[in-house]
């Protein structure tokens, strides 16, 4: 849990410990989006496991799902685990128990609801579910295949989700602030740099994490201004490149939904990261965070393929 309540009363700024974990996040990005993508991915990918088990269709596409996924996901988890080691960041690990069902509930139905919500505003609405996700089924696919896919994007999204939004964010900053400070700040920051991607399983792009990292210098000079200086003028002008930042942000990203049914999704998804956050800092256990990403996924996918078969345009 967390340990203090102010700003000031950190061990060290908020802007500051923004900053180290952006640049934490920006190696995951570097290794993920670059490296693995461009040298050892396709060299991963160029295993040809579905032959030496000898299996086809479906069974070859999980298995290379998983054999080029896998590594994908543990060498993330190699990072994190080296990041948590080396600045001492709490990890919950315990599993929940009996007086953490509700929070538990709370993880699965949460965004069920808002999904199953938005499915049915986009029916009112006329814009196909599907369109919002990017995904679709053929009119003949078997429930089988459905739920190899989606359990093979369960595998990868979860886990990386999990590994960004809880051990990385929420740990670093639920270890020198408030509670509710470290869901709102984890809430936001993933919201904003995995804003266009889909906010479970997304990485984000260099720009957006560029853009936080200004924003953490900007703070960084409210705080400077705020212990260095008495004149209130000189606080205000300080706090104008932040509150600028905070300000073209909501404008940017209300002018990007094209929709009701788009802003409705946009929030199930930033809800969700709400309720991720939320529940495991009322538990210490990653599984119910986990449980909250797998039912959003897991929800899109069911709405997609029981009720929008076919071609996705």
């Amino acid at each position: 849990m967390a340990t203090t309540d102010s700003f000031e009363g950190s061990r060290r700024p908020l802007a500051t410990e923004l900053l180290i974990v952006v640049a934490a996040l920006l190696a995951i990005q570097l290794w993920t989006g670059t490296l693995w993508q461009r040298v050892v991915g396709p060299a991963v990918r160029s295993l040809s496991l579905a032959d030496a088990l000898g299996v086809d269709g479906l069974g070859a596409f999980l298995a290379s799902s998983f054999v080029y996924s896998g590594p994908l996901v543990a060498s993330v988890v190699v990072i994190a685990a080296v990041y948590v080691r080396a600045r001492n960041v709490p990890v919950g690990t315990a599993l929940p128990g009996r007086s953490d069902l509700a929070m538990v509930a709370l993880a699965v139905v949460t965004p069920l609801v808002l999904i199953g919500v938005t499915d049915l505003v986009g029916n009112v609405t006329s814009v196909p579910f599907k369109t919002l996700v990017l995904t679709a089924y053929a009119e003949r696919a078997s429930a089988t295949f459905a739920a190899g896919t989606t359990l093979a994007s369960v595998f990868v999204a979860v886990p990386l989700a999990v590994v960004l939004n809880q051990v990385l964010v929420q740990g670093s900053f639920r270890s020198i602030t408030s509670s509710d400070t470290a869901i709102a700040l984890t809430t936001l920051l993933g919201a904003f740099v995995l804003g266009d991607q889909g906010l479970v399983g997304g990485i984000g792009e260099t720009s957006k994490y560029v853009g936080v990292g200004l924003f953490a210098l900007a703070s960084l000079a409210v705080h400077v201004s705020r212990t260095r200086f008495d004149a209130r003028w000189i606080w205000a002008v300080a706090a104008v490149p932040a509150v600028l930042f905070v300000v073209l942000s909501g404008v940017q990203w209300v002018a990007s939904i094209d929709s009701i049914a788009a802003g409705l999704y946009g929030l199930a998804n930033v809800a969700t990261l709400g309720v991720a956050a939320y529940t495991y800092e009322r538990t210490d256990s990653l599984l119910v965070p986990a449980l909250a990403y797998a039912s959003l996924l897991v929800a899109s996918e069911a709405v997609v393929f029981l009720f929008e078969p076919g071609p996705l345009w």
